[in-house]
């Protein structure tokens, strides 16, 4: 076995791309093949620096996907002006960061677009609720003949409207018979029926049924 000076070797026996600068043993966070705490501090002579300056520490050349997206907007902010002032050699973790904003910029822009979606769909249904209430309403004064309220309703000046959205008791409690009859016909439009769940809606007029029949 030769004695003569020793070289690392891959396993096909080539000699090793990091024997080109010295003889390292341990690879960096970044990659680089470094001496143990020798080397700290003195200039990076790898292409990310050229041999310019020691590599910034904690700064590396790709950044992990995860660790971007853990950071708040402040962090990656900070994140954004370091490497700011190393674009020239860490071009990659800048265009990261930039990428991570404009990521979470687009997330933010798509959240409010749903929300004012959200919000306009909310406008226009209860715009037409109001409008149908009304014509229940109207249609209802032409088929009573007006007579909505019994003597207990108008005794209290109970508001007629109030029966055709309110709870079946005050309907129990204040309709006339025939504002009733016309409920028979033409279920309430309540919130309930309107804007609730296909169960709360069933629920709800299996109770104005059960209602109109006590009540009758």
């Amino acid at each position: 076995m030769s004695r003569g000076k020793w070289k690392p070797r891959r396993a096909d026996g080539s000699v090793l791309e990091a024997y080109r600068h010295g003889r390292y043993n341990v690879r960096d966070q970044l990659g680089h093949y470094v001496k143990p705490e020798s080397q700290a501090d003195h200039p990076c002579h790898h292409r990310c620096c050229r041999g310019e300056r020691a590599h910034p520490r904690g700064l590396p050349v790709k950044l992990d996907r995860q660790y971007l997206r853990s950071l708040s907007h402040d962090e990656l902010e900070r994140e954004l002006g370091q490497y700011t002032r190393f674009i020239d050699t860490h071009e990659g973790g800048f265009l990261q960061v930039v990428a991570e904003l404009d990521r979470r910029e687009e997330s933010e822009k798509r959240a409010a677009a749903r929300k004012q979606r959200a919000r306009e769909r909310r406008q226009e249904r209860e715009s037409e609720y109001q409008d149908e209430v009304y014509r229940q309403w109207l249609q209802a004064e032409a088929e009573t003949n007006g007579y909505m309220l019994n003597k207990a309703g108008k005794a209290a000046g109970i508001d007629e409207r109030t029966l055709f959205t309110g709870p079946q008791s005050r309907v129990a409690k204040y309709a006339s018979r025939e504002l009733r009859d016309y409920f028979d016909a033409h279920p309430r439009p309540t919130r309930v029926s309107w804007f609730g769940s296909a169960y709360a809606r069933r629920a709800h007029y299996a109770g104005q049924r059960a209602g109109a029949s006590g009540a009758a």
